[in-house]
Order: C-alpha cells, then sequence, then structure tokens
C-alpha cells in the first residue's frame, strides 16, 4: 500500500501540470459563473411554489429555457467564428446577468416565457465559445485534460449554487436568487476582463485559416456543420446518451421518493457524485487520453451510464446500498463520456468552423434537456417510472450504436476530400 500512495500523488500532479495559465484562469472565471447557477436549480419551484403556476405552466417555461439553449449553443458558436471567442463570452456574461435579474421582476406568463428563453439563449452562447477558445490555449497533447479542468471548474461551482440559493431563499426570499445570479454573471465578467484582455481569441476564426491550401496539399474540410455526416451522428449520439444521463435531474428523484427516499438521501446521492467527480476526474481523463483512442473512451463511459440506469429499478428495491453502486456506475460514465466528446470534435473540426461544430454539439446537451422530462414524466404517468427508466435508457443504446459509426463516417469524408 505505502508504494502505491507515492504513485497516485505522482499521477495527480501530473494531471494537472502542463495546462496553460489561460486555461486556469478561464476555469476559475467558470467556477464563479457556475456558482450563481442557482435559478435553474430552483425555478420550476419557484414558478409552482411562489407564483402559483400549475405543473404544465411550469413544464412550458422550462421548455423555453431548454429551447433558448439550443438556439443559443449554435448561434453563439456561428458568432464566435466570425467575431471570436474573446467576445462572445464577455458579451454572454454581461447580458446574461442582467437578464437572470430581470426574471424575477416579471410575473405574466407569456413574457416570462420569452424572457427566459433570452435569458437561456445569452447564457449559453458563452460555452462554445469558452471550448473553441480552449482549443487554441490548450496544447494538442493536454487538450482532453484541460476540457476535463473546465467540467471540474463547472462541477465545483455548480455544487456551491445550489446550497447558496437555498439559503438565500430562506433568509431573503425568492426574489434575491435572481439579483444573487445576475451579479454572479457580472462578477464572472468583471473578473474575465481583468484577468484575461484580448488576445487571439478576439480574432474571428475564419481570419485564422488559409483561404486555399498549399499546393498538393490534400483540400481542407469547409463544410458547414449542419451538412457534415460524421458530426450530425456526434450530435444525434450525444443528445441520446445525455437524455438518457439527464433522468437523474428529473424522473429519478420523483421515482425514489415515491419508493420512500428521502430528499435528504437523494441529496446525499448528488454529493457522492459530486466529491467522486473533482477527486478522480483529472486523474482518469489523463490517463485514459494517453492510452486510449477518444471514440473508445466514450464508448466505455456510455456503456457504464446504461449499466447504471438498467440496474437502477432493482437498486430502489434493494436498498441504499446499490443506489451507490448507481450513483458510481453513472458517475464514472459520465466522467469518460463528455470530455471526450469536446476533444473530438475540436480535434476533427475545420479551424475556421470550430465554433459551429462545438456549438451543434452543445446545443445537444439543451436538447436533451427538454426531452429528458418530457419523455420521462409521460411514459412514467401512463406506465410507472421502472418502465420510464428502461424506455429512456433505450435512447442510449440508440446513441451507442451511433457511436459507432462517426469514425467511419468521418474517414469516408477525408478519402472523398483526397479524391478531389
Amino acid at each position: 500500500m505505502i508504494p502505491l500512495l507515492p504513485r497516485v500523488r505522482r499521477l495527480y500532479v501530473r494531471s494537472f501540470s502542463g495546462l496553460p495559465r489561460k486555461v486556469w484562469l478561464l476555469s476559475l472565471v467558470m467556477v464563479i459563473n457556475r456558482s450563481g447557477a442557482m435559478v435553474i436549480a430552483f425555478l420550476s419551484v419557484y414558478l409552482v411554489n411562489a407564483m402559483g403556476y400549475s405543473a404544465t405552466d411550469a413544464g412550458w417555461v422550462m421548455g423555453a429555457f431548454g429551447a433558448g439553449g439550443i438556439v443559443g449553443n449554435y448561434v453563439g458558436g456561428l458568432l464566435n467564428d466570425r467575431y471570436g471567442s474573446w467576445h462572445i463570452m464577455v458579451f454572454s456574461l454581461i447580458i446574461a446577468g442582467g437578464l437572470h435579474i430581470l426574471i424575477g421582476q416579471v410575473t405574466s406568463f407569456w413574457p416570462l416565457c420569452i424572457l427566459v428563453f433570452l435569458t437561456s439563449l445569452t447564457a449559453d452562447a458563452f460555452r462554445p465559445a469558452n471550448r473553441a477558445a480552449i482549443a487554441v490555449y490548450a496544447p494538442p497533447d493536454s487538450l482532453t485534460q484541460c476540457y476535463g479542468l473546465q467540467r471540474l471548474a463547472a462541477n465545483l461551482g455548480f455544487s456551491i449554487g445550489p446550497a447558496l440559493g437555498g439559503l438565500l431563499i430562506a433568509v431573503y426570499g425568492y426574489e434575491s436568487l435572481f439579483w444573487a445570479d445576475g451579479l454572479t454573471f457580472w462578477l464572472a465578467a468583471a473578473l474575465f476582463l481583468v484577468a484575461l484582455p484580448a488576445d487571439e481569441t478576439a480574432r474571428p476564426l475564419a481570419s485564422t485559416a488559409p483561404a486555399t491550401p498549399p499546393e498538393g496539399a490534400p483540400l481542407a474540410e469547409t463544410r458547414s456543420g449542419m451538412r457534415q455526416p460524421w458530426l450530425i451522428r456526434m450530435v444525434l449520439a450525444n443528445a441520446c446518451v445525455i437524455t438518457c444521463f439527464f433522468q437523474i435531474f428529473s424522473t429519478v428523484p420523483v421515482y425514489l421518493t415515491q419508493q420512500g427516499y428521502t430528499e435528504g438521501q437523494f441529496g446525499l446521492l448528488l454529493t457522492i457524485s459530486g466529491v467522486t467527480i473533482v477527486a478522480v476526474e483529472m486523474p482518469m481523463v489523463y490517463v485514459a487520453d494517453r492510452r486510449y483512442r477518444p471514440l473508445y473512451v466514450m464508448l466505455g463511459g456510455t456503456v457504464l451510464i446504461l449499466a447504471g440506469y438498467f440496474i437502477l429499478p432493482l437498486a430502489v428495491l434493494t436498498g441504499y446500498a446499490l443506489l451507490i453502486v448507481w450513483i458510481l456506475l453513472i458517475t464514472f460514465g459520465e466522467i469518460l463520456f463528455m470530455p471526450f466528446t469536446s476533444t473530438y470534435v475540436a480535434k476533427h473540426a475545420p479551424p475556421a468552423r470550430r465554433g459551429e461544430y462545438l456549438g451543434l454539439l452543445s446545443a445537444s446537451f439543451s436538447l436533451a434537456f427538454i426531452l429528458t422530462p418530457l419523455l420521462g414524466f409521460q411514459l412514467a404517468e401512463y406506465f410507472g417510472y421502472a418502465v420510464s427508466i428502461y424506455a429512456v435508457s433505450g435512447l442510449g443504446v440508440v446513441g451507442l450504436l451511433y457511436l459507432l459509426t462517426i469514425d467511419g463516417a468521418r474517414e469516408a469524408r477525408q478519402r472523398e476530400l483526397a479524391f478531389r
């Protein structure tokens, strides 16, 4: 055991070392920004309990949030390529901060839907710009580590936000939630402007790509992401797998409480997941990135997520110990799947369209955010939660099958370019 400890320590040091200073600064911005992720955590509760909305109307508002995320991710990616990541991140943080404050001042249904849509659109434009900036800052052999660090920062911040939000609601009421979230966005924007003044990421990606390839070189990829077969398959695969994964935030907590488990017990499962991510994600990503192809790692992560959800109904009936096994399976699956999706797209996207390609990938997360509760609760209402869990998890199997075809589609496109 003793000789193992120094090896583990060296692995941790290696997994965090060598990352560019600007990636660390972006991660700090992410921690502050996600520490203010209070509105989304409590929005449905606010709408039903404080505003008196029906569950159906609250669902429509949440749907508007998800739809805004889809549009924001894609449009943010397009704008990123045209104006540069730096500008998109700055304006996203500043405008989204103001819009979050305004949500707390609006009570009418349709204006609230529109405002929530615009808030999500603006806030989520940050994501593809952030990922595109990391692809600029990170050395190619450390790209996955850098994406892993960003995920670690986001998870760390998100573990703070809901707890802080619950305290603010208890002491000052719901309106304080919107002010705190908006001010946190502005604090992140101020730190970003001070720590990361305009640099190479402020230039449009399109301007950095050569207009024509050198003589004798194969033609460069110029196709829009919407017309790229391998990317569309990647987006569909990600949407299917994440729809399966997002059950943890929709049907699963309701399922557990209906089976006699308490909110505190479910919260403890989320805590176990968060602590596990903080403790092991970076070393796991470091080792996997150096030993296996990204697609193989994603396949392994998908299998773990599916295994977790397929044992969940049994775990609910068996007891809390097996629920801990469930949360660990899907957590390790998340660790292996999510960072490598960004790496795969960033590495194979044409530089002039990297923001668009990453924006499409990010939009699939927002699509999953809409699909999971929509499908899950409808199925649960008619067939019960166990059937719902298995049916939605079936989409994860579809995602696994799509993943198996991505490399073939991408290599076919490369051969097509080579023979032109």
